[in-house]
């Protein structure tokens, strides 16, 4: 593959700096931290005015269409400036899950919401499990009245508060760790029976415990096919895995960058920290490892976008 980036690439990780400089400074993030959603609504509407929400997502759901390489450059701008927002969670993984497997239907109604930035999506999957596959899923859904109830307990759900739904992986058939008779189920955040428990994490940033008790949904809220949402789940969990350590070179990025600079001006013995041997083995092995991340990374992204393992 070619490492460069495209000129319309460029433009865009470019313009996301700029932008997110001026609207995204470590003060606002501070901020945004000690409200309740976590992050900013204004924000989040600008970043749909860009077209950022959508950007992976078809054209003809309000998206633009672009590929996983795209969505990794956005997200590495996002990481350089810790943007607090449900971007991964909503965008990635629960727009990725219903533009792969959802109806029509869905695919008409939700998508361009969530491009709009009018909906957020909760993206609801693991459990109380360390893991990130069929294993760790237990939850149920069980037939009833032409519908499903809902009944589990999902872990590390971001941004629930905000949600506008909530995209569920419960079990209709089969046990763990059984990937057969997984379904994707979408249900309104509103719905009786969903109970929400604050966790606290050294980040701050909004995770919940999300219990779902005799949570109703109906037929048509089934996203794909009944008992065979786990291919789609799967790709759906790659991309977001891609897009996430896309943020975390960013992040990563930003705090050489800062490291550096701390370097040249704290004076230690007369002499500025960076000019010591030990200081700058430091730095070059740390920015050794960050290029080598972010080349891993945009590979594993160009593989997405070829069809690729």
């Amino acid at each position: 593959m070619d490492m460069e980036l495209t000129e319309a690439q460029q433009r865009l990780m470019e313009t996301a700096r700029r932008f997110l400089q001026n609207e995204c400074p470590p003060k606002a993030v501070r901020e945004e931290e000690t409200t309740e959603a976590g992050f900013s609504p204004e924000l989040w509407k600008k970043m749909a005015e860009l077209g950022w929400l959508g950007l992976s997502l078809p054209e003809q759901y309000g998206g633009l269409g672009l590929g996983y390489v795209d969505l990794c450059i956005l997200a590495r701008e996002l990481g350089r400036a810790i943007c607090p927002s449900p971007f991964i969670p909503s965008v990635v993984l629960a727009a990725g899950a219903i533009a792969q497997a959802g109806s029509d239907k869905q695919k008409s109604e939700i998508l361009p919401r969530i491009a709009g930035g009018q909906a957020v999506v909760a993206f609801a999957f693991q459990e109380e499990s360390v893991f990130w596959d069929p294993r760790g899923l237990k939850t149920r859904a069980t037939a009833l009245d032409g519908g499903y109830s809902i009944n589990g307990t999902k872990m590390f759900v971001e941004y629930a508060n905000s949600a506008d739904y909530f995209l569920v992986p419960a079990r209709t058939s089969g046990e763990p760790p059984s990937a057969a008779g997984i379904t994707i189920i979408l249900v309104d955040a509103r719905a009786p029976g969903i109970k929400l428990q604050p966790l606290s994490t050294m980040a701050r940033d909004r995770q919940f415990r999300v219990t779902f008790e005799d949570v109703r949904a109906a037929a048509t809220d089934v996203v794909g096919v009944i008992g065979e949402g786990w291919p789609a789940l799967e790709k759906t969990i790659q991309s977001g895995a891609v897009t996430l350590s896309a943020y975390m070179v960013g992040a990563s990025e930003r705090i050489h960058e800062m490291a550096v600079e701390f370097a040249k001006q704290r004076v230690q013995y007369d002499r500025p920290i960076g000019s010591f041997q030990s200081i700058q083995h430091y730095l070059a092995q740390s920015i050794t490892e960050i290029i080598g991340a972010d080349t891993m990374t945009i590979y594993a992204a160009w593989s997405l976008d070829q069809g690729l393992p």
